[in-house]
């Protein structure tokens, strides 16, 4: 019987995540590495995105976090999983399709309406727009320590890491 790999929850930086202590970050190799394949945008390359970018390490990747108006916005990038999707010839797109498809069936806060998302007076909505990352949490700026728990007890606690599990299993044929 094949040994599935699992993702060790890494509540060191879960912690960091709930008391907002951000880091510095750079940009991964998987983004680089899509950006060479020809994937960068003319008019916002995601290199200018990591100029001043902060947020916070997890083992799976990066959560990128900024300040849009009365929202705060998380760009989700699974750079390992990433990198298994580029040596297999598929793109970041790609990723973000499977993931948003897995997301939809698992958490009630995905939303594919920017509309739902521009309107919020509280809450917060994933929704599969990232230009670098494979899905943003846009959250209300009155809900964030509300989100900042969910994301922790939800996402990072389980549902990254079925998803991430999933996505890992399924290897395209090769040609």
């Amino acid at each position: 019987m094949p040994q599935q790999k699992t993702l060790s929850i890494d509540t060191a930086s879960s912690n960091r995540f709930i008391i907002r202590e951000k880091q510095r970050l750079t940009i991964s190799k998987s983004i680089l590495e899509e950006i060479r394949l020809g994937n960068a945008m003319k008019d916002y390359p995601p290199i200018n995105q990591y100029e001043n970018a902060e947020g916070y390490e997890f083992s799976w990747g990066h959560i990128l976090e900024r300040r849009a108006g009365q929202y705060l916005v998380w760009d989700f990038c699974f750079n390992q999983l990433l990198s298994q999707y580029l040596s297999t010839g598929r793109r970041l797109n790609d990723l973000q399709r499977a993931v948003f498809f897995e997301l939809e069936r698992i958490v009630d806060c995905t939303t594919r309406d920017i509309v739902q998302v521009l309107s919020m007076r509280d809450g917060w909505k994933i929704m599969p727009c990232s230009t670098l990352g494979v899905f943003t949490l846009v959250i209300h700026f009155t809900e964030e320590s509300e989100a900042r728990k969910w994301v922790v007890d939800k996402l990072l606690n389980s549902v990254i890491p079925e998803v991430i599990g999933q996505l890992s299993e399924n290897k395209p044929d090769h040609k």
